[in-house]
């Protein structure tokens, strides 16, 4: 089933929270890692960077500010209004445009580096959004991915019975006054029902397969080389990262 206006739809109605969420994360102690881990993958010259799926703009506004000539995409008209504010508010240059991340309209071989946060989860053809990045990078060109296994529990038993350990966990916290809502709950001034996006992911394709080992067999098969993998999580691989190289 093609879940593309459902999703576009929910991003849209959260666009405005999220967008304040990411402004945070941008002060935070995240955004600076990640800085950090741009000078060190990209390097010090500018280069021609796709932001693919870019959300409100978190690793946009954090490239532009490293002096890289930045395209963002995202298929939520909120989310690439959001965009557009977030950087002139900061006095940042982006390209921005309204575009489907598994048709992206550009030439081949366009980038020098494109990269993504939490994109691929919501796709209906995960694969064609690979294959729609390696087209459009440059030889040499280089992608960063950051991303998870979002909603795996829904059919994985025993991503499930982790799931379960760690709702235990947080609400044993929770009773405690010990922990406070992550930025994206925080921020939700529509009061957007986030069980929406649940139900959509819960019959997305990512969401029946193990990553990050799906991502990297499908970047091998696409030629991707020199992976670099970053794993988090206790027991079983919740987020990861994932630099990989297009071959010259």
């Amino acid at each position: 089933m093609d879940h593309l206006k459902e999703i576009k739809d929910y991003w849209d109605q959260r666009s405005h929270g999220f967008s304040d969420a990411i402004n945070e994360e941008l002060g935070s102690r995240l955004g600076e890692e990640y800085k950090e881990r741009f000078k060190i993958l990209f390097g010090d010259d500018p280069l021609d960077i796709l932001d693919d799926g870019a959300g409100a703009g978190f690793f946009t506004m954090l490239l532009a500010s490293l002096g890289h000539r930045v395209t963002a995409i995202d298929y939520s008209d909120g989310m690439v209004g959001y965009i557009k504010e977030n950087t002139a508010k900061r006095g940042l240059a982006a390209e921005v445009y309204q575009m489907d991340a598994q048709d992206l309209k550009f030439e081949d071989e366009s980038f020098d580096a494109v990269v993504q946060r939490n994109v691929i989860w919501n796709l209906d053809s995960p694969e064609e959004a690979y294959s729609e990045i390696y087209r459009v990078l440059k030889p040499g060109g280089i992608f960063f991915i950051d991303d998870g296994n979002m909603y795996l529990a829904a059919h994985d038993e025993e991503y499930a019975k982790e799931a379960e350990k760690r709702r235990a966990e947080f609400e044993a916290m929770r009773k405690k006054e010990d922990v406070t809502p992550g930025s994206h709950y925080k921020h939700n001034p529509e009061n957007v029902d986030f069980s929406i996006i649940e139900k959509i992911a819960a019959e997305q394709p990512m969401s029946y397969r193990r990553r990050p080992q799906w991502d990297l067999d499908r970047m091998i098969r696409l030629g991707f080389r020199d992976m670099k993998v970053q794993i988090f999580g206790k027991d079983l691989p919740g987020r990861f990262l994932i630099a990989a190289k297009k071959p010259e």
